[in-house]
């Protein structure tokens, strides 16, 4: 009988070394400004955790089944889909990069980030290497158990900046504090809240404008109102921090001018120790990603549903056919259900009978005839019904995307029980976001949410 050493698999020893794993950046890349979801902020601490250099190129493999491990979500049937999503956000987001003499630089901090043969690479910009592998000027290091376990982005980003600054603290005593300012503008830039995508601003920036002007000039941007922010950011993140971190912080707002704008934050940096319940979650959560053990299936991720077994042999569908439609539909079961129903509701007989169904799936449906329940009859009331749509004002528009997410909320969906987990997620309650928002407001990102897979909350 085979050891249980032999039986593990390649991603069982990746596993098993993240349990003393630490995550290590120049402090570039610390007071870097970019934009990036919790998601995003965890797969790249991950993935910063493991790196290997391919030439002068730092590049990390993840598993998705071991991504799943460490992040929780072991039930989740639709990770692949929000891989593929996030896959695309974090190689599409810029971040301004600056050293001690106002010189900066504005580019990806991933150039590539794709799914293949179940695994998932990450190739990191070549010319951050220098402050993410084998650094040589000041860093920061941290757990990779204790990151993974924020429920909030800006928290993370937050925890990482304090961290930054914790080497001032005098080790082991608890009345030693640190005090740093941080431009109020300046930390929203780098922690998140303004988008630093922005055509605009990024040109704004390679101008050399100020980060009030960038906040000044940017469309997309969260918590305007100094109160908002101090809020939904900074309270939560102290709250966040005091529960389960090596260190906290306090803050006082520095206001500025005749009016009292508040213009900065000034941060009062601590040791902290959160209690026992939490060190001891912290350790369970190293145990969970540290025990792995000859069961561990590194496609577990792609076991077919139980509704997608069903169509194995259904006129001729192989296992095979029904994984690539499954992969075409973004892993949406109830797509590929429904281009199965229409394509066995043709009157015409079908040549290609999965290649029909495939380009049902990519055209979602917009075919001039359509067939519905096997009739044509009711197809053509669907095209149009979409034709009346299409023509609708501005004011219908919202209204109906009002009454969609109402009616989602009332029914309360599975599709909206997985947004309302995608914004916790983020670090927003549900209240939060109906606070935030008018009712079409909601329907209109909840739509946007599931065909992109992400959303700006605010």
């Amino acid at each position: 009988m085979p050891s249980k050493k032999s039986d593990k698999t390649i991603e069982d020893e990746l596993v098993e070394k993240e349990s003393n794993a630490q995550v290590m950046k120049g402090k570039e890349i610390i007071t870097a400004k970019y934009k990036s979801s919790l998601l995003e902020n965890k797969l790249t601490s991950i993935a910063l955790s493991r790196l290997t250099m391919e030439g002068d190129t730092p590049v990390a493999t993840l598993y998705p089944s071991e991504i799943k491990k460490l992040l929780g979500r072991q039930s989740d049937t639709n990770i692949y889909k929000k891989l593929i999503a996030t896959a695309k956000t974090m190689t599409g987001h810029q971040m301004v990069i600056e050293d001690n003499n106002g010189n900066f630089e504005v580019m990806a901090m991933i150039t590539n980030a794709h799914y293949e043969d179940g695994v998932f690479t990450v190739t990191f910009n070549k010319k951050i290497a220098p402050f993410i592998y084998n650094i040589k000027g000041s860093y920061t290091s941290y757990s990779l158990a204790n990151v993974l376990r924020f429920r909030c982005d800006y928290s993370f980003r937050i925890y990482e900046l304090i961290k930054s600054e914790a080497w001032h603290l005098k080790k082991g005593d608890p009345n030693s504090y640190w005090v740093k300012d941080y431009g109020l503008s300046e930390l929203k830039c780098m922690i998140g809240v303004v988008n630093m995508d922005e055509a605009r601003v990024k040109r704004a920036k390679m101008n050399g404008a100020s980060w009030d002007r960038i906040v000044e000039i940017a469309n997309e941007k969260s918590f305007n109102e100094w109160g908002d922010f101090r809020r939904r950011v900074l309270e939560r993140a102290r709250k966040e921090l005091r529960e389960q971190c090596d260190v906290k912080f306090d803050y006082n707002p520095i206001a500025a001018g005749r009016g009292g704008k508040i213009v900065a934050v000034k941060f009062i940096i601590s040791w902290n120790n959160p209690g026992e319940k939490v060190i001891e979650a912290i350790s369970e959560k190293k145990k969970l990603v540290e025990a792995t053990n000859n069961q561990y299936e590194q496609m577990s991720l792609f076991n077919l549903p139980e509704s997608m077994e069903a169509l194995v042999g259904h006129n001729g569908l192989s296992e095979d056919d029904v994984r690539m439609l499954l992969k075409e539909s973004l892993h949406d079961e109830k797509e590929v259900l429904r281009a199965v129903r229409l394509a066995d509701a043709q009157s015409n007989p079908i040549e290609n009978y999965v290649g029909w169904i495939r380009e049902c799936i990519r055209r979602h449906y917009k075919d001039p005839k359509m067939v519905a329940e096997g009739s044509s009859d009711k197809g053509d009331r669907i095209v149009e019904a979409r034709a009346i749509i299409d023509d609708t004002t501005k004011d219908e528009e919202k209204a109906m995307s009002a009454a969609y997410w109402n009616k989602a909320m009332k029914k309360n969906s599975e599709k909206y029980r997985e947004f309302v987990m995608y914004l916790s997620e983020l670090g927003v309650t549900i209240d939060m976001f109906t606070d935030g928002n008018e009712d079409y407001e909601c329907g209109e990102k909840f739509m946007q949410w599931i065909k992109t897979g992400q959303i700006n909350p605010f």
